[in-house]
């Protein structure tokens, strides 16, 4: 929570001062972020409510959390440090694929633990 918190604080430092930003950084990068980290404490608080979570809910969870910081680093990897890639992969957009993918693996895989039949076993003839 603290996290969040301080980086929403200083999302609106970086929006008020002159130049946008904070230690070279946009606001909006900042409120994303502060976001983020406080809808997942958010998350945190009702799991802990409920006294847990178990089964698909769990894996689902997991799941998502695992996603969510794995885009977050594929995107500021290859979409982030674009310069050190050739310029022929950088005017290609071929970059926006491993980006984006952690985002469709997780679509995938929460489409399959949460099937009804997604860990029934096929009957043997």
């Amino acid at each position: 929570m603290a996290v969040g918190t301080s980086l929403l604080i200083f999302g609106f430092e970086a929006a008020g001062s002159a130049t946008g930003s904070k230690d070279g950084y946009p606001a909006l990068a900042y409120f994303i972020f502060g976001t983020a980290a406080l809808l997942f404490v958010a998350g945190d608080v009702r799991v802990i409510s409920l006294g847990g979570l178990s089964g698909k809910r769990r894996i689902g969870r997991h799941l998502r959390r695992m996603c969510v910081a794995l885009f977050i680093a594929t995107g500021s990897f290859f979409l982030g440090q674009q310069q050190v890639f050739p310029e022929l992969v950088r005017r290609s957009n071929l970059l926006y694929i491993p980006a984006l993918l952690p985002m469709a693996i997780l679509a995938f895989w929460l489409f399959r633990v949460r099937s009804p039949n997604a860990y029934e076993e096929a009957p043997v003839s």
